[in-house]
């Protein structure tokens, strides 16, 4: 109990609120959409420069640099605080300025609020604070701010390349989807697949002389969208719903434009895989195009590269992480946490299973209607901020005395 009280009271008294707010505010009003994020990117290590923990940046091929910063000895086993810079485009429908960071009603708006620059700023802020306090002897503490994860996950898959979560012992990812009432321990994976529909050509006033593609691509969207998903057994989603698998068509394309049959037609899909499932599922897609009978011949393929191909996990229920990260925000959050699994896949995905390192996530997130993840009128709660920061604050310390 005393060394609690003793990190509760650090975490009072380093970690000033209002300069989370501000630091959020800040990043919001930089643009950093994926693969565009080189003035955030300097931002954040500018601001890592003036509190003097010299930070550097990291390349990452067409994007914008990584920010990363040690502190405590080196080589010592370490825990990790990950988030991201980048942020989706701009959907249609704002009414405020994406860019405004204008705060009205305890909420704060703009791009990337909750995905995830108000996270990025608690961790940074967090981070200062322990460099404050003082990492003890033979321990280490690491902050990685990643460029990419909106798109491929580079900026995180460019720090594994380079042993930047060797000697980890625990990553944290500041990204939170409870409201600061859940941890997520895990996630569902990501299968992506790849079907060519092809048809055959013809006049398309003799319509009858060929094979639509198109047409036929059409069945089998309908036919995806009736395939049965598996639910999780006793797994609870990050939103707080019982978790099951997903599947999306995200992309149909084909035909020439031409007074054409068309004669080819392609159409990606996502499979969002559970925990404890198989995250290949060609053959069960095969079985549902099989039974279309189309005219058309059809393929089937499963993205297998790096990129694309998102396998589900959880974090030991029992990891000093997990135990660790649930102590401080039954303190900073809303009473115990509910231990869920995300249901999208992210970095840590990457991270769980390239590295094999314990992974949680948390932070400033929303529930509900407010959750507005990729949308927009994207907005938070500005009343978590403060509280994140002293949690991952409070989780690091713990973690690494």
């Amino acid at each position: 109990m005393e060394k609690m009280e003793d990190i509760r009271g650090l975490a009072e008294e380093l970690i000033d609120e209002k300069e989370v707010l501000q630091l959020s505010r800040e990043l919001i009003r930089i643009p950093s959409v994926s693969q565009h994020e080189h003035k955030a990117s300097k931002h954040v290590h500018r601001v890592l420069d003036k509190w003097g923990l010299s930070p550097r940046f990291v390349p990452v091929e067409g994007y914008g640099p990584n920010v990363v910063s040690e502190i405590g000895q080196r080589n010592a086993p370490s825990v990790v605080l990950n988030g991201h810079i980048d942020t989706v485009e701009v959907m249609r429908g704002w009414k405020h300025d994406p860019f405004g960071a204008k705060v009205e009603k305890g909420m704060l708006y703009g791009l990337g609020s909750l995905d995830m620059k108000c996270g990025l700023a608690a961790l940074m802020v967090a981070y200062r604070a322990l460099a404050e306090s003082g990492v003890p002897k033979g321990a280490r503490v690491v902050l990685q701010a990643v460029t990419g994860e909106e798109d491929t996950g580079a900026g995180t898959r460019k720090l594994i390349a380079k042993g930047g979560f060797r000697k980890a012992k625990g990553v944290i990812v500041g990204e939170g989807f409870g409201a600061l009432s859940g941890i997520s321990i895990g996630r569902r994976g990501g299968s992506y697949f790849e079907i060519e529909v092809i048809g055959r050509a013809a006049h398309g006033a003799e319509p009858e002389r060929g094979i639509n593609a198109i047409s036929d691509a059409a069945g089998i969207v309908q036919a995806l969208d009736r395939m049965k998903m598996r639910w999780a057994r006793d797994m609870t989603g990050d939103d707080f719903l019982p978790l099951r698998e997903d599947q999306t068509v995200l992309k149909i394309s084909g035909g020439s434009g031409t007074l054409s049959v068309p004669e080819s037609c392609a159409v990606k899909i996502v499979r969002c895989t559970i925990p404890g499932a198989k995250h290949d599922v060609e053959a069960e897609i095969k079985a549902a195009i099989r039974r279309l009978r189309l005219k058309s011949r059809v393929k089937v393929g499963l993205l297998r590269n790096q990129k694309d191909l998102y396998r589900p996990f959880v974090t030991d229920l029992e990891s000093d992480l997990v135990k660790t990260a649930s102590k401080w925000l039954r303190v900073y959050g809303r009473g115990r946490p509910a231990l869920v699994i995300g249901r999208s896949e992210a970095d840590d995905n990457q991270i769980a299973h390239e590295t094999g390192v314990p992974v949680v996530c948390f932070g400033p997130g929303e529930l509900g209607e407010l959750a507005r993840y990729h949308q927009a009128e994207e907005a938070i709660h500005v009343d978590q901020l403060g509280p994140s920061a002293k949690a991952y604050f409070a989780t690091a310390l713990d973690l690494v005395r």
